[in-house]
């Protein structure tokens, strides 16, 4: 999908994606954050959350994988401008499935940038329950399927 083909309102919703305690192992070592309430069972036992809990930057990564996956603006995606506003509202923990739920909140064309536009979305990462338990907006410079072509100068 392109700029033009998005109108405020517009709502999606990915596929299922559960998350791994090799998941979690991976993101801790690409990261170098390795605080043992993601890797420790005995460590997270003594904490509220009881076990271990995925990375708050993974479950978002996940979900941001899921739009990719579903291909929704693969061919006019830019640039991610902006994550904002997020909340981390409970854990997720290995062995939850997550779904991606996307409102777009605002379409709009840049006069700097003819051929491009922003969109701001709502993000929620829904758990198997359809809690959320991450929300955020989300800002991306998106390509316009229809550019005007700029008119030849008369000699």
């Amino acid at each position: 999908m392109y700029l033009e083909d998005l109108h405020a309102g517009d709502v999606f919703d990915t596929p299922a994606r559960t998350v791994t305690a090799e998941d979690v192992r991976k993101f801790a070592e690409i990261t170098g954050d390795f605080n043992p309430v993601h890797l420790d069972p005995e460590f997270a036992r003594a904490t509220p959350f009881g076990r271990p809990i995925a990375h708050g930057l993974l479950t978002v990564s996940l979900a941001l994988g899921l739009w990719s996956t579903e291909g929704i603006t693969r061919d006019s995606l830019l640039a991610l401008v902006s994550l904002e506003e997020m909340k981390f509202r409970k854990p997720i923990y290995p062995g939850d499935t997550l779904r991606l739920h996307t409102e777009v909140l605002e379409v709009k064309s840049l006069r700097s940038r003819p051929d491009a536009g922003l969109v701001v979305y709502r993000d929620q990462v829904r758990d198997n329950n359809q809690e959320v338990v991450v929300e955020f907006r989300r800002t991306v410079l998106l390509k316009k399927r229809f550019t005007v072509e700029p008119t030849a100068r008369s000699p």
